[in-house]
């Protein structure tokens, strides 16, 4: 009678470590935040030195000039530097579903950003294997980047409708990844 008793509890025991493993394998792998391990470097907004150059003598700084000129110059940086705002720090690679991959869609000019390893990989081109799509003119994302707080500029640019963020990945893959909470900040 007691070593069957005893057999119940040791079964009891495995079960419970057992479960507890798998239940701290599922939170390390879907909900565990991953900080941006860039070692706190500070990236410059691309526009910089546009904002200086079109700025007079009293200060004032000529926007449409920067405008003008920062869609002419558009390049990767102007994507990093918005992913990167957007919180794109707490993406993470997923066991089952890969890499985190956003494509931006910007005047029918299509760009991709891929995070591997906590380094942010942009470049002109469709990615097939993508997440999120946001679709916007230059224009729009040049003004991102002047505005004092971009996450708010981006959630008022979804709600005016000059922004348009789809997901393309089912929501485990995006929960997996980390894109659930950026996504909600944006269309919330």
């Amino acid at each position: 009678m007691v070593k069957k008793r005893l057999e119940k509890v040791w079964i009891i025991v495995i079960v419970l470590v057992i479960l507890i493993i798998i239940l701290a394998a599922v939170y390390v792998l879907f909900f565990k935040k991953h900080v941006n391990k860039s070692g706190g470097s500070v990236i410059e907004n691309p526009l910089k030195q546009i904002v200086i150059k079109n700025t007079d003598s009293q200060g004032q700084v000529n926007i449409n000039a920067v405008v003008s000129e920062g869609v002419k110059e558009f390049n990767v940086n102007y994507i990093n530097y918005i992913l990167l705002a957007l919180g794109a720090g707490d993406l993470q690679k997923s066991v089952i579903f890969g890499n985190p991959i956003v494509e931006f869609s910007l005047d029918g000019q299509i760009w991709n950003s891929e995070i591997k390893g906590n380094v942010l990989y942009t470049g002109l081109g469709a990615n097939y294997n993508k997440d999120l799509r946001v679709t916007m003119p230059k224009e729009e994302a040049v003004r991102a980047l002047l505005s004092y707080d971009i996450k708010q500029f981006m959630k008022d640019s979804v709600t005016n409708g000059n922004t348009k963020i789809e997901m393309i990945a089912g929501k485990p893959e995006l929960l997996a990844k980390g894109y659930l909470n950026m996504y909600n900040e944006l269309n919330g």
